[in-house]
């Protein structure tokens, strides 16, 4: 039900255009009387960047209304806006323009996972939990995932996999002290052990992702060589499962077919499509 309602996209909450808002649907609202998310999918704010829309509404006023939902008499919960809210609140607004939407929890999150794409407010490490979060609780396929978000499948799986690399270096991603980039450089490094070492390089070093990539490809498992019948067969089980799919052949003809699943309700998705 949720995914059939949330089709419509960001555009059903919020109109491209404040002029075009009917206007029983915006309404103010005291500040005080609006509280956070508890599921908010954004997990730093840039400060820089707080204080830049700070200044913008303070010159400006807040030109495009916040989403919110109403959680009990009198109280609201943001959905979309978060960083406007906290700006409103900087500088001791009193009311700011709203827009009163019903949603449940899964919708909320969902909402705000895609506002923040939209204005690229998420960091990677942000947005890779916030993929895995869409599948784990919400059952989104790799394919849902990419079609909801505007990204194609390769894209979403990259980003799921910043998700294999140590704590630590994530924390680093996290933080910024590491770019997307050369975190999916380390990546390629394949045993941990590997990635921590280059880790640790580029930290000290100041390493371009090109000689990550470079050192990650001389500690990396040696690449197979597939042949265009094998590649042509990945390609259609890849298309037809909507997952990441790789045949190794042995001796013999024999060989193996190692098909990818990113949570246990992907998985699940997997093997309804197998059986089929």
């Amino acid at each position: 039900m949720e995914k059939r309602v949330l089709g419509r996209g960001l555009e059903a909450l919020i109109p491209k255009n404040t002029q075009t808002i009917v206007p029983q649907e915006f309404v103010y609202l005291q500040v005080d009387k609006i509280q956070l998310a508890t599921n908010q999918p954004r997990q730093r704010i840039n400060k820089e960047e707080l204080e830049e829309l700070t200044q913008s509404i303070k010159e400006k006023g807040i030109i495009q209304p916040i989403v919110v939902r109403k959680v009990n008499e009198g109280k609201y919960e943001i959905v979309a806006g978060e960083r406007r809210l906290r700006a409103a609140k900087i500088l001791n607004l009193n009311n700011v323009p709203a827009i009163v939407k019903e949603v449940d929890d899964k919708e909320a999150f969902v909402l705000a996972i895609i506002e923040n794409l939209q204005r690229t407010d998420l960091n990677p490490l942000e947005e890779a939990k916030a993929f895995r979060r869409l599948g784990e609780e919400f059952g989104f396929s790799l394919e849902d995932t990419a079609k909801f978000t505007g990204k194609n499948k390769t894209t979403v799986s990259n980003i799921l996999r910043l998700l294999k690399l140590p704590d630590n270096i994530q924390g680093a991603l996290q933080a910024g002290q590491i770019t997307r980039t050369q975190a999916r450089a380390i990546l390629g490094a394949g045993k941990i052990q590997e990635q921590q070492k280059i880790f640790h390089q580029l930290l000290k070093d100041g390493l371009s992702v090109r000689e990550i990539e470079k050192k990650a490809r001389l500690v990396s498992p040696k690449k197979r060589k597939v042949d265009s019948f094998v590649a042509e067969v990945e390609e259609e089980l890849q298309q037809a499962l909507g997952t990441k799919v790789k045949i190794s052949s042995c001796r013999n003809n024999r060989g193996k077919i190692i098909v990818e699943y990113y949570t246990l309700l992907d998985l699940e998705r997997i093997i309804k499509k197998i059986k089929k």
